[in-house]
């Protein structure tokens, strides 16, 4: 397992989390980016600053970081992000991070942005465009309590979408959630739990919860 493999393992699924929260707050809202305010909006009320990530290219399928595309010439202000999961990169040996570019076939947009997203705790979105895609965090995002419920969804659903260890994932997700977890049962505060089963191959077998009758 490579470096990077490793590191997104252990974030994405807070990373995911993070994602779903995102989507309750924007809905289907159309979405514009302003690069010299360094804001994007969502619909008529939603305005967030930005930080930006990269972009794919799926003329040629590769992922640009945005401190590399000087041809663009994008504002300093915007790439205080993308430089600091450089020098992260740097300190951890991960090359995915400190390559300027590379094939998506190594590391695509969304599996950078969750990284990204897991480290410093930022949502991030996609914004399509012909040819490519923008990948960008978004800062001032209030933040929202996950409920046990959530959490099953979201280790559901991103097992299925992504491959990463998954007992390594879920030991990791929970941690940094404060939920307690031993003998494969998690222990939400409010007093709801989840159940995880692993098989010899430390694939997740079985995934289900309770929930505390409600007084």
């Amino acid at each position: 397992m490579s470096a990077f493999d490793d590191l997104f393992g252990r974030h994405v699924l807070t990373a995911m989390a993070r994602q779903f929260a995102l989507a309750d707050v924007i809905g289907e809202r159309d979405w514009s980016v302003d690069l010299g305010a360094g804001a994007v909006t969502f619909g008529d009320d939603l305005r967030f600053p930005v930080q930006l990530l990269g972009s794919e290219s799926h003329g040629d399928n590769t992922w640009l970081w945005a401190w590399a595309n000087e041809a663009s010439n994008l504002p300093p202000a915007l790439l205080h992000l993308c430089a600091w999961m450089r020098d992260y990169g740097r300190n951890a040996g991960v090359g995915e991070l400190t390559d300027r570019t590379f094939p998506l076939t190594r590391a695509d947009g969304h599996r950078l942005a969750l990284l990204a997203s897991g480290l410093t705790g930022r949502p991030y979105y996609r914004g399509p465009y012909a040819g490519g895609a923008l990948f960008f965090h978004l800062e001032g995002v209030p933040p929202t309590a996950l409920p046990p419920e959530r959490a099953l969804t979201v280790i559901s659903q991103t097992i299925s979408a992504f491959p990463f260890d998954h007992r390594t994932g879920v030991t990791a997700f929970f941690e940094q959630q404060g939920w307690p977890f031993s003998g494969g049962v998690a222990h939400h505060p409010g007093g709801a739990t989840i159940n995880v089963a692993f098989d010899d191959q430390g694939r997740i077998s079985q995934l289900n919860g309770s929930l505390p009758p409600r007084g």
